[in-house]
């Protein structure tokens, strides 16, 4: 008798023992410090997965939008691209005199900023040009200073020394180190044009051309400091309509149809994406960064090391330079996103996914800290080395020969 009820007990014991099986680590982990009600998907590099929680639904992404925006940048223009702005003479140069308007002929240019404005002013004062009897005529799309400058108002209260005057010295101390330049000498001056005879007229001749920082640099920067621009500079490569085009036709084992974007920076109410999504769209990244001979430190901010949105992620020494990513919130709808590659010794380059909704944006950024370090303590993180520097960005702008 004893002998059957120990056969039977070791039978239920048996039939109950998974319902009792310890969760991995890391499943616990995310539970605990993310919440069950949120989503959370991690693979290690070898495609283990070792965190799935709600990992197929869909959730806003906020900002992390931007990594598609970069992976569809990057797919259809070369990562040295340049865009251009031309300023021309619609008119002769007389005596240090432009007799007509000044055209800015630009090409939608997101990254011409006040600095910028003011290497073109040095470069017409080298062409003589210290006053134009006309106006400022724009041509095309033209963001100054991360904003539309449709008739070039705000570019002529700079020129003329009535805006931004504290960026001058750093772009004089850059080009001449050690010179006095006082931005009255080289302001230029505005007045009225003179009529003049039809047969006077001639076809607009290029003064300057400002060649932008390469597309690196813009992808780079804009994620780093997460620039809600982003969306408008989408349309040099179709919009957000484009953007989930490419990302539907770069991921992998995820249903394309789950895939929403209609804000190319993450803005808005409507985008969607599922933690396992945002997994297969670092891991298209990673492949078409790989044509380009880049990494993904070469386009998202470095957790602890790059100015802006993570600069102060994981700064901890231990962690510092372990996390290549992007944050996103949404205040309005309590939205707060993490996503990115943690460098671990354990299980390599590892890819993460932490979305939540519903909670204080703090407690939520607190949450996701708190499960990456958990992960860093549990893999061992390995940072990624230091890297170098970059100038400012108006020095990796250029002035091209007009043609």
């Amino acid at each position: 008798m004893y002998r059957h009820l120990g056969l039977a007990f070791f039978a239920v014991h048996l039939l109950c023992a998974p319902a009792f099986a310890a969760e991995p680590a890391l499943q616990a982990l995310a539970r605990k410090e993310i919440g069950a009600d949120h989503g959370v998907f991690v693979r290690a590099e070898n495609g283990e997965v070792l965190v799935a929680l709600n990992s197929t639904r869909p959730y806003h992404p906020a900002s992390v939008t931007k990594v598609a925006t970069t992976l569809a940048f990057l797919s259809k223009l070369r990562p040295d691209r340049r865009f251009r702005t031309r300023f021309l003479a619609a008119g002769p140069v007389d005596g240090g005199t432009l007799h007509g308007d000044l055209i800015v002929r630009a090409e939608g240019d997101p990254y011409f900023l006040f600095a910028n404005a003011f290497r073109v002013l040095l470069a017409l004062r080298d062409k003589g040009i210290g006053r134009v009897n006309g106006a400022i005529r724009v041509e095309g799309p033209f963001y100054f200073d991360w904003t539309p400058d449709p008739a070039g108002r705000r570019l002529r209260r700079v020129w003329t020394g009535r805006l931004a005057a504290d960026s001058w010295p750093v772009v004089t101390r850059a080009l001449f180190p050690g010179a006095s330049m006082p931005l009255k000498d080289f302001a230029l001056r505005f007045g009225r044009r003179a009529a003049r005879k039809r047969s006077e007229a001639r076809p607009p001749r290029v003064l300057v051309v400002h060649a932008s920082p390469p597309l690196l640099r813009h992808l780079k920067d804009f994620n780093s400091h997460s620039n809600d621009n982003f969306h408008e500079f989408s349309y040099q490569i179709g919009g957000a309509e484009a953007v989930q085009r490419i990302l539907r036709a770069s991921v992998t084992g995820v249903p394309k149809a789950a895939i929403v974007i209609d804000n190319a920076a993450g803005d808005g109410r409507n985008n969607q994406l599922s933690p396992r999504a945002v997994v297969a769209m670092f891991a298209a990244l990673k492949r078409t960064l790989r044509k380009h001979g880049l990494s993904f430190s070469n386009v998202l901010p470095v957790a602890g090391v790059d100015p802006g949105t993570l600069q102060d992620r994981l700064a901890a020494a231990r962690y510092r330079g372990a996390v290549v990513g992007k944050s996103g919130t949404v205040r309005v709808l309590r939205i707060g996103t993490l996503a990115g590659v943690a460098h671990t010794r354990k299980y390599g380059r590892t890819f993460f996914a932490i979305m939540t909704r519903g909670v204080p944006l703090w407690i939520a950024r607190e949450r996701q800290n708190a499960f990456l370090k958990g992960l860093l303590d549990a893999a061992g993180a390995r940072p990624l080395p230091a890297g170098v520097k970059p100038p400012p960005a108006f020095m990796e702008a250029r002035l091209e020969a007009p043609r």
